[in-house]
């Protein structure tokens, strides 16, 4: 009954992998072989959804960056339209004076004197025109200085926004271009699970075991508080980008079982192994935190030394597992020295 069962499960795999995109898998044989391929493309997802996570935090990074960009150019470009208004108001106004001053002083010397009541009287007209020339030239000269400094200020403004823009959109673009192929990769795990479905529990138990809380002395402090609420979560699914309550990815559990405790790590499992200080697989000892493969893509929480807390896969619950077969141990660290 059991091969029949798992010949029904190759069948229904090679099913859905016929109508999928991995349509280049050729589908396993044996009960050991499909598992294998589940894990395989499992970890293949985990490291996609690592990269995606990267992806998202630099993109959103650059669109902030553009929007702030976008407000300054805005602010240059009032800037430089007000002083645009001031300059064209200060022309209008001289051709106003110059046609005032035209009217009230003749332009022509010996008219002026022979028209005025005293020589003193031309003096004072024409000292007041030279005055008021004077002014208009300085208000006319600061106004053109003002222009020109707001127009640099725009244009270096309005550069800096086109290359923040052009860096968010390719940024954009190549978050949607990982998150085509996580979506891809979730399928053809989808698809293997499927079949993994179909077989009797007992043949994929080694899937699902793990889920009960171990009997284990957890510690004081904040690495207690950590593995506590890490346990609590044995048995929930997980998420690619899960950050709880309800699902977690590997790396997202870490981070919400230290925030428990009041610590904060990154959001990716690459960029909390540079969090804390290196220690041993001889030296493990409870909440450090163990990273696996290269570059790292999965992380777990050591209960002791032998047994971690992780969320391990798509379509597995939160379990504890022995740390030796999660996979191959990049770096082991350790936030709390304490």
């Amino acid at each position: 009954m059991r091969k029949l069962c798992a010949t029904c499960a190759m069948v229904a795999v090679t099913a859905l992998v016929s109508t999928g995109v991995a349509q280049a898998d050729d589908p396993p044989t044996t009960v050991a072989g499909l598992i294998g391929r589940y894990v395989d493309l499992s970890r293949q997802a985990e490291k996609v959804n690592e990269q995606l996570l990267k992806a998202q935090e630099k993109a959103q990074g650059l669109r902030e960056q553009a929007a702030t960009a976008d407000a300054a150019f805005q602010a240059a470009d009032k800037s430089w339209k007000q002083a645009q208004q001031q300059a064209d108001g200060v022309v209008a106004d001289r051709r106003h004076r110059a046609e005032l001053l035209r009217s009230l002083v003749p332009a022509n010397s010996v008219a002026a004197v022979l028209n005025s009541s005293s020589a003193d009287a031309f003096t004072s007209a024409s000292i007041a025109v030279g005055l008021a020339h004077d002014a208009d030239d300085a208000v006319a000269a600061a106004s053109a200085q003002a222009l020109a400094q707001t127009s640099k200020a725009r244009e270096e403004a309005q550069k800096q926004q086109d290359a923040a823009s052009k860096a968010a959109a390719a940024a954009t673009a190549i978050e949607a271009q990982v998150g085509n192929q996580r979506s891809d990769l979730q399928k053809r795990v989808s698809q293997v699970r499927a079949a993994l479905d179909a077989l009797p529990a007992d043949e994929v138990a080694m899937l699902q075991s793990g889920v009960t809380a171990p009997n284990v002395m957890t510690p004081p402090g904040a690495v207690g508080v950590a593995l506590r609420f890490a346990i609590a979560q044995l048995g929930k699914p997980y998420e690619w980008g899960g950050t709880g309550p309800i699902a977690y990815d590997c790396s997202g559990l870490v981070q919400a079982a230290y925030r428990a405790a009041g610590i904060a790590l990154p959001r990716v499992a690459a960029d909390q192994a540079q969090v804390g200080v290196q220690v041993s697989r001889a030296d493990v000892k409870a909440g450090d935190l163990i990273y696996f493969y290269q570059p790292v893509q999965h992380v777990a929480i050591a209960l002791d030394h032998n047994q971690a807390v992780q969320a391990a896969t798509f379509g597995e619950p939160i379990k504890v597992s022995p740390i030796d077969a999660i996979g191959p141990i990049t770096v082991i660290r350790r936030v709390v020295t304490n």
